[in-house]
């Protein structure tokens, strides 16, 4: 459950984030974080694809798309694999819907973070404001702005991407803080679109999470009920932040 929360924050951000602000071209101070400014990036090709990126960023009032995620974990002897749905309206509502091989959903706004899982009978419904006064969601970067990013990440572009027709981000955490929870994320950015094709983050504990993109559409009607769940009478809804202690039901 803890793992497939950590998805669900880490990449509502790489998807939904807006305009950059520092990245390309200058530097702004940090708010209240203890990583200090956002640095200037000097390479001109990395500068000009999270230029692109931010443009396209900013273009797209909704983004869809599917998604096929790949688990590896020590504790398991094969990968797990997942489909779903991911829905994000402007400014901030992200809808993570797992398909198969088990139904779950995750939806975050501004004011509420709210899981379901149906097989369960189980629900979490917590206010933002409850997350340690949104320090989690800032050094995750959720609902952040691609400069900001740079605030907790350290940006370099690989010499080559294995993935072909993209840029390859290599991404590492500035601070003990985001480095307990990440050791390092790779992001495959589009080199025509833009937009993220790939993502994979590796934990310090050796596990690893890759999430492939697939059908990505900007700008196209989505409906703001997505961002509400209805949950049966017989669910039962915490309202505090406890799904760890669900188990690994949730794998």
């Amino acid at each position: 459950m803890a793992k497939t929360r950590l998805t669900i924050f880490l990449l509502a951000t790489v998807l939904a984030v807006g305009p950059a602000s520092g990245v390309v071209g200058g530097a702004s101070t940090a708010s209240d974080d203890d990583t200090g400014p956002v640095p200037q990036v000097a390479d001109p090709t990395l500068a000009r694809i999270l230029d692109q990126w931010d443009k396209k960023q900013q273009e797209s009032v909704t983004l869809v798309a599917s998604f096929t995620e790949r688990k590896d974990l020590k504790l398991l002897a094969k990968p797990v694999i997942s489909h779903g749905e991911f829905y994000y309206s402007r400014p901030n509502h992200v809808r993570w819907e797992y398909k198969e091989p088990d139904h779950k959903v995750y939806v975050i706004t501004e004011d509420m973070y709210t899981a379901y899982f149906p097989a369960l009978k189980r629900a979490e419904a917590v206010p933002i404001k409850k997350f340690l006064g949104k320090r989690m969601f800032r050094f995750l970067a959720v609902g952040q702005r691609i400069g900001d990013l740079a605030r907790y990440y350290d940006f370099r572009l690989a010499a080559q991407s294995d993935v072909k027709g993209t840029h390859l981000l290599l991404l590492t955490p500035r601070s003990r803080t985001v480095r307990d929870h990440v050791a390092e994320m790779k992001i495959w950015v589009d080199e025509t679109t833009g937009l993220p094709r790939q993502l994979q983050y590796f934990e310090p504990d050796g596990d690893t999470t890759l999430l492939a993109f697939e059908d990505m559409r900007t700008n196209v009607d989505v409906a703001a009920d997505l961002f509400k769940i209805t949950l049966p009478s017989d669910v039962v809804v915490s309202q505090t932040f406890n799904g760890f202690a669900l188990g690994q039901q949730s794998f």
